[in-house]
């Protein structure tokens, strides 16, 4: 069982550049991968989407990039020869007006703009698509690694919760045919009065039963039993969770509002707020799961 926040960091290098991926994640309905990466590495930027998708199912992802250069740059220094042919032509026809001298000095020609250009020895794509899915698979890891020991620890609340929940259940359970009989009991006083012994007691059968099905959760009880069983076993398995869980928590939901409405009991009221409370706590923890 996993959570669904965390964070990573992958960390690769190249002859001339350090290349570091963060991701961190939150917790969101679906899949959402945001990455924040220069234009011209699009095709990168795809492949990581693509990467980080078979570790992670559920959840708001954002990843960040960046490269550093390590060591000395190399620079390359490109010549800009047709710039400088259209300077000379110019200078050739001012010298014909205006008194210049003929040689050209380097401080000179370095002033004249555009004609000189440096250039950074850049990433080639191959590199850099190989640099950042080794960043990205240590990052993504640590990531998933992160996730699984908060999603133990959210185990444990959960476990503890279900326990707590089950307990009332099974007081409620405990207490449900009370009510049948203290109206049993209520309806003798009441119809006692009014004809023969016999007359009464067949009143009082068909009044007790109206009321004992209506009032009757036994089914709702026996469904929570199941959902129970389910939530258990959900929560051993390895695959993404989150959503199966938030189902049942909604199931549970259900059933509760409806041995809440069905109740004739003081004692089962309380119990009844209590699990709402309960189950509202788990509901909130279920929400962080993948």
């Amino acid at each position: 069982m996993r959570s669904m926040t965390g964070f990573g960091r992958g960390v690769t290098a190249t002859n001339n550049y350090q290349l570091t991926v963060e991701v961190r994640s939150v917790n969101h309905r679906f899949l959402e991968i945001y990455t924040k990466f220069p234009k011209e590495w699009f095709e990168a930027e795809i492949a990581t989407k693509k990467q980080l998708s078979q570790y992670i199912k559920r959840g708001k992802i954002d990843v960040v990039v960046n490269l550093k250069a390590i060591g000395n740059e190399t620079l390359t220094v490109q010549i800009n020869w047709p710039l400088i042919e259209a300077y000379k032509s110019a200078k050739e026809e001012l010298r014909e007006v205006v008194p210049l001298e003929e040689k050209w000095s380097m401080q000179e020609i370095l002033s004249l703009e555009n004609v000189i250009s440096y250039e950074k020895q850049e990433l080639s794509l191959e590199e850099l698509m190989e640099a950042i899915s080794v960043a990205v698979k240590d990052a993504a890891e640590k990531l998933v690694d992160m996730r699984i020991q908060e999603g133990q620890q959210l185990k444990q609340i959960l476990l503890s919760y279900n326990n707590q929940l089950k307990e009332l259940i099974q007081l409620i359970r405990g207490l449900s045919g009370e009510a049948v009989n203290k109206f049993r009991d209520r309806l003798m006083e009441r119809l006692k009065e009014i004809g023969n012994l016999e007359v009464v007691e067949d009143r009082i059968l068909a009044e007790v039963a109206i009321f004992a099905e209506k009032i009757d959760i036994s089914e709702e009880l026996d469904r929570l039993d199941s959902h129970f069983k389910q939530f258990e076993s959900t929560i051993e398995e390895s695959d993404s969770i989150g959503r199966k869980l938030d189902f049942l928590m909604q199931e549970m939901h259900r059933e509760i509002n409806t041995i809440g409405s069905k109740n004739q009991n003081s004692v089962i009221s309380v119990a009844v707020v209590q699990s709402k409370t309960i189950l509202e706590k788990m509901r909130e923890q279920v929400q962080n799961i993948e």
